[in-house]
């Protein structure tokens, strides 16, 4: 289980720690490795109204997605419930979950990945990711809100929506499980 959740920690840094260390050199900078990722000013009213946006849409998509799943008797998403029943017995495990890990994955997967191999590639690889909970619904709706995700950031050109409204879709799925 240690071993489990120190892979995990690393995995995290490198997938935020690998972007950086090929653009920056690039770049000449590391501040602007950091805005070609992604991270660039926004006012707050903008920030706000597209990541609750785009968390709406994440909601909606996970509806259709969900019934969908039911229709054609893909439900394994007690496998997930497992995993963040698990986390919740470790708190600062489930705060890096909601919070670490959701930006390393939107670092690599859209301000990396999206502009390197697409957003069905990026989103495709970002399913793998998924692949250890053991569900198949997990994968789809990976990929899935990958591609949301990956869209929504080709639009707005940053992260910071896709990084809040990631987080917000993440913590709610959390306590849903709970």
């Amino acid at each position: 289980m240690i071993l489990e959740r120190l892979l995990g920690f690393l995995l995290d840094f490198a997938l935020i720690m690998l972007p950086v260390s090929i653009l920056a050199p690039k770049e000449r900078s590391l501040k602007k490795a950091v805005q070609e990722l992604g991270f660039k000013p926004m006012p707050f009213g903008k920030l706000f109204k597209k990541s609750a946006k785009l968390f709406l849409l994440m909601l909606a998509v996970t509806i259709w997605l969900s019934l969908s799943m039911m229709f054609f008797g893909i439900n394994d998403l007690e496998l997930v419930g497992k995993a963040v029943s698990e986390a919740k017995a470790i708190l600062p495990l489930f705060f890096w979950l909601v919070l670490v890990r959701v930006v390393s994955e939107e670092v690599f997967f859209r301000g990396f990945l999206v502009k390197k191999i697409g957003a069905v590639a990026s989103s495709a690889v970002f399913a793998l990711f998924h692949i250890g909970y053991g569900s198949v619904a997990e994968v789809i709706g990976a990929f899935v809100l990958g591609l949301v995700l990956a869209k929504a950031f080709q639009l707005n050109k940053n992260l910071y929506p896709n990084i809040f409204a990631h987080i917000a879709y993440n913590a709610m799925a959390m306590f849903v499980f709970l």
